[in-house]
């Protein structure tokens, strides 16, 4: 279990290199987060799912749990584990690359 406030694919790819996995997301998934910035984001010109997918300073959770496992009540499902691939461990959004990952603390 891990904090995102580093943008979820950022630090959902320090879980899936801690772990030896991949985690694939799902923007399905993600709608109702995607929905719940529409109207701001529209407003600024900007993407609501980019925001969703690399924002920072969320302070939410992100866990894994096996598939046999009910997710505790405030928990939602987002993804799923998926097998390292040769390239390694890492985060794909709807089985692809993510055009960006969030918040880098020791970029310049």
């Amino acid at each position: 279990m891990l904090d995102v406030s580093d943008g979820l694919v950022r630090d959902a790819g320090r879980i899936a290199a801690a772990s030896g996995c991949g985690l694939d997301l799902t923007t399905a998934l993600l709608a109702p987060d995607v929905e719940a910035l529409a109207a701001v984001a529209e407003e600024l010109d900007a993407d609501p799912l980019a925001w969703v997918l690399t924002g920072g300073e969320d302070h939410a959770l992100l866990a894994t749990f096996p598939a046999a496992v009910p997710l505790p009540p405030s928990f939602r499902r987002i993804g799923v584990v998926v097998p390292r691939t040769a390239a390694g461990a890492g985060v794909t959004v709807d089985g692809a690359a993510p055009a960006a990952e969030g918040f880098d603390h020791f970029r310049r």
